[in-house]
């Protein structure tokens, strides 16, 4: 983020101009409460950024610097520490001549999730630097938060690694200050905490229909539902009095629905079970 260099002159009209070409975001992730989950096996790669900014928000230690704080052009991400340490997380701009900024917030029973922008109790640390480039944490960082600046002045774009508390959920703010829709990779590596779920996939449950051709699977955790093959080759049902020819992942994610090819004894219901084949 750069400072804010705002004219004396003619202060109605810039607010009736910057209020006339103000965009609330609307694409999904773009609001705290449709962030993104994410775990940290995998990169993220947000190809477009859409233009918009929704709400000013409160960097604590920065306020009295003279910028702009927003989530310009963002992204939210959600989630869970599953043993406690420090977050590494990597932003890589896919134009590295881009400003990226994040920050990061403690969210554990939260509510309203839009306090992210009013309450300062609930962040972590931030790095809004207007330096060019990649930016994220550092064991090597020298501060917990780097405010807005100028790009000339070379502020590092990487903080210090925070502290994750087991059993707690965190929001992640990545703001693209740069107007361009350009878009970038997140990453989440070299820290001690672990944000993966370890808990492997399996059936906790199942329901047959009344008319004995489907059957409905509810898992022990969260799945993408674009994991699941289309054809069921996921599930295998034992005995074999059935084959399954089809799957699909019905919202929320826990649920998915299976297509048998016949039916079978809807009597002999508790004697079978669904096996399934999942990894996540």
């Amino acid at each position: 983020m750069r400072l804010k260099f705002l004219t004396i002159l003619f202060p109605l009209l810039f607010t009736a101009l910057t209020q006339l070409h103000a965009q609330f975001c609307t694409t999904l992730g773009q609001t705290p409460a449709t962030a993104f989950p994410v775990c940290g096996t995998n990169t993220f790669t947000q190809t477009n950024v859409p233009i918009c900014r929704n709400r000013d928000m409160l960097v604590p230690g920065c306020q009295a610097a003279n910028s702009d704080y927003g989530d310009k052009n963002p992204f939210w991400y959600r989630f869970t520490c599953y043993q406690a340490g420090t977050l590494g997380l990597l932003i890589t701009p896919a134009n590295l001549g881009d400003d990226y900024d994040w920050q990061l917030y403690d969210v554990t029973g939260v509510a309203d999730l839009n306090r992210v922008y009013t309450d300062a109790s609930i962040f972590v640390t931030a790095n809004w630097s207007g330096s060019y480039g990649l930016t994220g944490t550092s064991g090597t960082a020298r501060n917990n938060v780097e405010c807005g600046s100028d790009p000339a002045d070379n502020i590092p774009t990487f903080s210090r690694m925070p502290t994750l508390i087991l059993g707690h959920v965190y929001l992640l703010l990545v703001s693209h200050y740069s107007d361009s829709q350009s878009g970038y990779k997140l990453s989440f590596g070299g820290g001690t905490a672990v944000i993966t779920d370890p808990t492997l996939p399996d059936i906790k449950s199942l329901r047959i229909s009344c008319d004995v051709s489907t059957i409905t699977v509810k898992l022990n955790k969260k799945m993408k539902c674009n994991s699941l093959a289309a054809d069921g080759s996921d599930f295998s049902i034992s005995p074999a009095a059935s084959v399954i020819i089809g799957a699909i992942g019905v919202i929320p994610d826990f649920f998915h629905r299976l297509a048998m090819s016949e039916e079978f004894d809807r009597g002999e219901e508790q004697s079978y079970r669904a096996d399934e084949k999942l990894s996540g």
